[in-house]
């Protein structure tokens, strides 16, 4: 009687089984290049100190990173200079160099800059990249306070002082960022916050409304005025 011939399945385990250390060592090199490829991928340890040194597909994906503000630049459209923390840090010894950036979609003005450098220097943010310049790179910037995340180009624009540009890339994400800039524009403009109370004259309507709004803010409960955006 002939004899049967062994499945695949069969026919893997008998080679397992006489070529163990092999099967091992293949499983082992898999493994590390898989790894090496995701850390290739990922760079948890790189330390971007340049915008070239960000890489590409961080911007397609829209990488969240994190970083200190170190001091605010007023070059290039006002930059902030931010030391880099890598996902996992290492000791390191070189001097240090830090990450221009540039807040996306807006114009930051004079008071701008004393804002930010109030409010930042010193103060870790989240910045996602979006476009890499030869001497800045423009991203969207956050900072957490008080368990909420600030975004600060629509805090800023929202105060009067920046104006909205349109230097952000065209993507559904970006748009809807850039709608938010727009919005807290006019409302700067009708409340003629920073900038605006020398750009448009405040007319008898308008001081009639902003007393109005005065008197709600202070009868009224904090949450309902956020609510009504007064």
């Amino acid at each position: 009687m002939p004899e049967k011939e062994p499945t695949i399945l069969e026919s893997y385990i008998i080679f397992s089984e006489t070529n163990f250390q092999m099967v091992k060592a293949l499983s082992y090199g898999i493994g590390s290049i898989g790894l090496a490829i995701a850390l290739y991928r990922v760079k948890p340890f790189a330390k971007f100190r340049k915008p070239s040194s960000i890489p590409s597909n961080f911007l397609h994906k829209k990488v969240q990173l994190k970083g200190t503000v170190i001091r605010i630049e007023p070059s290039c459209g006002t930059l902030l200079m931010v030391d880099h923390k890598p996902l996992i840090p290492l000791p390191r010894l070189s001097s240090p160099k830090y990450l221009p950036i540039k807040i996306a979609g807006v114009d930051v003005r004079a008071n701008g800059i004393s804002w930010l450098q109030i409010i930042l220097s010193g103060k870790e943010i989240t910045f996602i990249p979006l476009v890499k310049e030869k001497d800045y790179v423009t991203c969207l910037v956050s900072m957490k306070q008080n368990k909420e995340y600030i975004k600060i180009g629509e805090e800023l624009t929202k105060v009067g002082f920046a104006m909205v540009t349109k230097d952000v890339p065209y993507d559904k994400d970006i748009l809807s960022y850039y709608k938010r800039l727009l919005k807290a524009q006019k409302w700067a403009q009708n409340n003629r916050n920073g900038d605006w109370h020398f750009i448009k004259n405040s007319t008898l309507l308008w001081r009639i409304q902003q007393n109005l709004n005065n008197k709600l803010k202070s009868v009224l409960p904090t949450f309902i005025v956020r609510q009504l955006n007064i």
